[in-house]
């Protein structure tokens, strides 16, 4: 398995950590191929906005797929140009 590295990480993590409750600084993901799915518990804070979605898009090099709820998470997928 892939990771990203820590520079990448922590630029997203900037973005989506206001979406999380407080003191709750987690970047769970999953890398496929040229796609990368980002999970976040729906329990955890709120839905990124589509504003944001962009910006990690323009992070990763790549476009934002879609979102879908599954097992009480949203999974948030892009398709990566890194």
């Amino acid at each position: 398995m892939t990771n990203l590295d820590k520079e990448t990480e922590e630029e997203i993590l900037a973005i989506v950590e206001k979406y999380q409750k407080e003191n709750t600084k987690l970047l769970n993901y999953l890398i496929t191929d040229d796609e990368i799915t980002f999970f976040s518990p729906i329990g955890n804070g709120s839905e990124i906005t589509a504003s944001d979605l962009q910006k990690v898009a323009d992070i990763l090099k790549g476009s934002f797929i879609g979102m879908e709820i599954v097992n009480q998470e949203y999974r948030f997928k892009f398709k990566c140009g890194l």
